[in-house]
């Protein structure tokens, strides 16, 4: 609709000397009725992205609680192949953490199940336990 007006205001344009001005100030309204839409687009594309971009600096308790569990899979798998390295094949494994407040790891526990008759091993459980800096309880079951 705006390039119709302005070739109505062109056609009624007698002075050369104001065409020139006139085609000026027409054009930069024909820009600017173009830009003006694409500027709020671009301006709520900013406000949105802005929004993506906040961190407030704490990870919602979910994916910390994520993060626990993963880790202590982890170190549970690591217990579990040095102790098949010394051919240690405990009944059940399982490691705890403590987490500060800090979110820090103040403690590693494993406990560690063998079957009765593996109870000469206990010792060298707690050995490895050691090397890994982790503490370690040895139950005997059977």
């Amino acid at each position: 609709m705006s390039s119709a007006v302005v070739c109505i205001i062109e056609m009624f344009i007698t002075d050369m000397a104001l065409e020139k001005t006139v085609r000026y100030v027409l054009g930069a309204l024909m820009l600017c009725s173009v830009i003006m839409p694409l500027g709020s687009v671009i301006g709520e594309f900013r406000a949105d992205f802005g929004k993506v971009g906040e961190y407030s600096g704490e990870l919602p308790k979910e994916i910390s609680e994520q993060r626990i569990e993963y880790l202590e899979s982890e170190i549970k798998e690591l217990v579990k192949n040095k102790l098949e390295e010394e051919n240690i094949f405990p009944v059940n494994t399982d490691v705890n953490m403590d987490i500060d407040e800090s979110k820090c790891i103040s403690m590693i526990r494993a406990e560690i199940v063998l079957e009765k008759k593996d109870i000469y091993r206990a010792k060298r459980v707690k050995e490895i336990s050691e090397e890994l800096g982790i503490e370690c309880r040895v139950s005997i079951v059977g």
